[in-house]
């Protein structure tokens, strides 16, 4: 089989990037199909061993002429069999059967949380690809059923595809993770967040918790992630803290810093108020972290019984969590071990044996 995999998110830098990037690499591992990536830029970061159909288009008017034209002319002239996109959407006029991973719908049931552009997007272009493709891919069994609900699809059409956790995510200590804490400026201890810097993702109950707890001997907060439209209200707002010297804000750090992170934190806390799935409390967990977490939406899913969790709105709440894993030896080591324990049930994997499958049967039904 031939399938034409959508190379646009493969450059991403968050959570959509870092899905597709592992998705493809397992998939060329396990798959004896011919892979072709498009994309719209001349370095979409796919594996070696693929070959890549790129050009550059880099306004929003030319990206969505390559998307909606030049894309279908593609597909086409490379016979492919099935078109696969990690990320929503398909072709108003895709020549062959689509698969697309849906991640959640935050855009549309948190609309305040996103940018306009976003949400213009997302409204043109989603549901129909969600009504077209011939199957959908999600995270986790919250999303399926948020999906069926949301857009009235038949839940036959969608499958679930766990993500998992990168091998450099671990508990072994590298010889670069001191380097790379110094290079950043990281000297002291530090309770972690990694995530975006906005959004649903609840940074300042984050903050706020944090200044509840913070002149009992608290370590410092480190907050690390992609920028994104609220970022400079968020920092803005650090800055206003009576705790703002022991609050730091790291905007845009690179990926390849986050082991280091994670293997250096005393604690991860993460108050999301929404996730499909949610990667990073796992992330932490792989590298022998104690997880303090949100109870909302598909994160319970995703963490199991190895994290503490709270509601994220109640900042008294996470406040507490905090302060009783800090406080708590026993707690920690309960929380890392079954945290390991929880990182090591996914796989990539098994997230790529699930996509073909979808891929397959899309592509037996042409």
């Amino acid at each position: 089989m031939r399938i034409a995999f959508m190379g646009r998110a493969l450059a991403h830098t968050g959570g959509i990037g870092r899905y597709a990037r592992s998705l493809l690499a397992a998939m060329t591992q396990i798959a004896g199909d011919e892979i072709i990536v498009m994309a719209n830029r001349r370095d979409p970061q796919a594996p070696p061993s693929v070959r890549a159909i790129c050009s550059t288009r880099s306004s929003v008017p030319a990206i969505l002429f390559w998307e909606q034209v030049e894309l279908p002319r593609l597909i086409r002239r490379e016979h492919a069999d099935v078109f696969v996109n990690p990320d929503f959407t398909l072709p108003v006029a895709c020549p062959c059967p689509g698969v697309i991973a849906v991640h959640d719908v935050a855009y549309a049931l948190m609309p305040r949380h996103a940018s306009l552009r976003a949400r213009l997007y997302y409204a043109a272009f989603v549901s129909r690809s969600v009504s077209s493709a011939a199957a959908i891919v999600t995270l986790s069994q919250f999303s399926r059923n948020t999906i069926v609900r949301y857009f009235g699809v038949d839940k036959r059409k969608l499958v679930v595809a766990r993500p998992a956790v990168d091998t450099q995510f671990s508990p072994v200590a590298t010889p670069v993770d001191d380097a790379v804490r110094s290079r950043l400026g990281i000297r002291d201890a530090y309770i972690l967040y990694v995530g975006l810097l906005g959004g649903h993702k609840n940074v300042r109950g984050l903050i706020a918790a944090y200044e509840a707890i913070a002149d009992r001997g608290c370590p410092a907060l480190l907050i690390a992630g992609k920028s994104c439209g609220d970022t400079p209200a968020i920092v803005a707002h650090a800055a206003r803290s009576v705790y703002r010297d022991r609050i730091r804000i790291l905007p845009d750090v690179d990926a390849a810093a986050l082991p280091a992170l994670y293997r250096g934190a005393k604690l991860f806390a993460f108050p999301s108020l929404y996730e499909g799935f949610g990667l990073p409390p796992l992330e932490a967990m792989a590298c022998g972290v104690p997880v303090v977490c949100s109870s909302a939406a598909a994160l319970p899913e995703a963490v199991g019984d190895a994290a503490v969790l709270v509601a994220p709105r109640n900042t008294d709440e996470l406040a507490h969590a905090i302060r009783r894993v800090l406080a708590s030896r026993t707690l920690q080591d309960e929380l890392i071990r079954r945290g390991l324990d929880r990182a090591r049930q996914f796989s990539w994997y098994d997230t790529a044996a699930v996509v073909l499958r979808a891929i397959h049967d899309a592509g037996a039904s042409r």
